[in-house]
């Protein structure tokens, strides 16, 4: 491993919906110096009492999560972000390094999502987050304001005190995986949240947030920073992605392993639709479909869903491509 003073030991990785993060997250878990956490503030965007989902979706939710709404209702962004600092704490004290993976779209409140897509619910109000600085270590340390407007839900000191990740992967793949995999809890290609998770503004919003704030307080040290890893890329040649990845890092890349046991954890029924795949894998399972033609795509779609759906899907790619061609011109 390289030097303590090179090694990023907290990373957050902004994620999406279907862009390999479950496979570049089992890569991580590999290495017997990382701890990660993730999804601490998914059920509370969700279907928690600050959610933004309708109640109808909620309910679906929260069934096939096998909890019961007392417990959804514990499920807000305050423990959210508590539970995000405990582990924090927890790898430092035993001197890993942590990763937190969350969707970026999950770090916004409505009023902020509303003005980069349509929203069919009314208005949430804003979340209100104490950060209890649960991850520090000693003395109440000195507060940490960003020079730049933050449009997340995270602290300042989160935001400029953890090493940023991204992942994305071309819109194509991305938004039909999507949705054949959210139909476990009811979703469509014409609900307003289809529209969240088929666009790649967050993820830009997220890239551009940390340049201009690095442009201003460190740009000759964090000029590969952050970095964006595209999920194809990953999965085409796995070890060379790792390589990069590692060492930017400080990551000792010797101890990633590429192959693994399946999970014999029990998934509920909507964690199976979206995990079901990286849990019962050996390895790195290999793309069949590459092509890019997007009206070949689109010809597919219709045959697999009709014609509404297949347009719904050509024109969210297409709205996509600039912010992903953006983020993929950055990528490792």
């Amino acid at each position: 491993m390289a030097p303590d003073s090179e090694v990023h030991k907290r990373l957050f990785l902004y994620s999406h919906p279907r862009t390999r993060s479950n496979l570049f997250i089992r890569l991580l878990e590999t290495h017997p110096q990382m701890m990660t956490k993730q999804y601490p503030f998914m059920f509370a965007f969700q279907a928690g009492p600050e959610g933004h989902w309708p109640e109808e979706k909620r309910a679906k939710r929260i069934a096939g999560s096998h909890m019961s709404k007392e417990e959804a209702d514990k499920k807000t962004y305050q423990a959210g972000l508590d539970e995000m600092e405990t582990v924090l704490a927890k790898a430092n004290e035993e001197g890993k390094i942590c990763t937190i993976k969350e969707h970026t779209v999950h770090l916004f409140d409505s009023k902020f999502m509303s003005t980069v897509v349509h929203l069919d619910h009314p208005e949430a109000p804003r979340p209100v987050l104490v950060d209890r600085k649960l991850d520090v270590v000693g003395s109440e340390t000195e507060e940490i304001k960003l020079p730049i407007p933050n449009p997340t839900l995270l602290p300042d000191r989160i935001i400029a005190t953890m090493s940023p990740v991204l992942i994305i992967r071309h819109p194509i793949f991305t938004y039909t995986s999507y949705l054949r995999a959210a139909t476990v809890f009811g979703a469509t290609a014409f609900d307003s949240e289809f529209g969240l998770m088929t666009t790649y503004r967050w993820q830009r919003i997220i890239y551009d947030l940390y340049r201009e704030y690095y442009d201003k307080t460190d740009p000759e040290g964090k000029k590969n920073w952050p970095i964006v890893i595209d999920g194809d890329k990953l999965v085409e040649d796995t070890k060379g992605q790792m390589q990069k990845f590692c060492a930017l890092t400080g990551l000792d890349e010797s101890q990633i392993q590429y192959s693994w046991n399946p999970s014999e954890e029990q998934l509920s029924t909507v964690y199976r639709a979206f995990v079901g795949t990286i849990k019962n894998s050996t390895g790195i399972i290999k793309t069949t479909d590459t092509s890019l033609d997007l009206e070949e795509h689109t010809k597919k779609w219709t045959e697999e869903w009709d014609e509404k759906v297949a347009k719904q899907l050509k024109e969210a790619v297409e709205s996509s491509m600039e912010d992903y061609n953006y983020l993929y011109n950055v990528s490792i």
